[in-house]
């Protein structure tokens, strides 16, 4: 588990992080440790405290995302959602300009760092050197 990198990421002494979930500091310390392991809700808890998923608290790579969700960049919709003249929210939109705002998730999805996925997509391209669309694999350009 992620704790002890995330809490300390934040700046988050084992103290705050126990009163912010009602529970002793002795838990989360034993949390941190791999003594015990939190309950379901006290997991769950922890993730919305570090706004992370319970998958990347628990240090898994790989998160599925259920089909008929969206990925939605949140920071970015306030930004715009909080601009006052149109003006702004132009210059904003330029700026992220390959940057969907949200973008569908088709059904086997599955959210991995981008390194792994450069990584498959490499795989899979360097197969298909010849293709006149290969370079779809790779947007967003990172």
């Amino acid at each position: 588990m992620r704790l002890r990198e995330l809490r300390a990421r934040r700046g988050y002494t084992q103290d705050y992080v126990a009163k912010r979930l009602g529970c002793h500091e002795s838990a989360v310390s034993r949390w941190e440790s791999g003594s015990r392991f939190p309950t379901g809700e006290d997991l769950v808890a922890l993730a919305d405290l570090f706004e992370v998923s319970t998958d990347d608290l628990l240090g898994r790579t790989r998160q599925y995302a259920p089909a008929g969700c969206a990925l939605l960049d949140m920071k970015l919709l306030e930004r715009l959602a909080a601009v006052e003249s149109t003006e702004e929210f132009d210059r904003l939109i330029v700026e992220h300009d390959e940057q969907a705002v949200w973008l569908p998730v088709p059904e086997g999805a599955v959210l991995v760092p981008v390194p792994e996925a450069m990584r498959l997509a490499r795989k899979v391209a360097d197969k298909h050197q010849g293709s006149a669309h290969v370079n779809r694999l790779f947007r967003p350009r990172v």
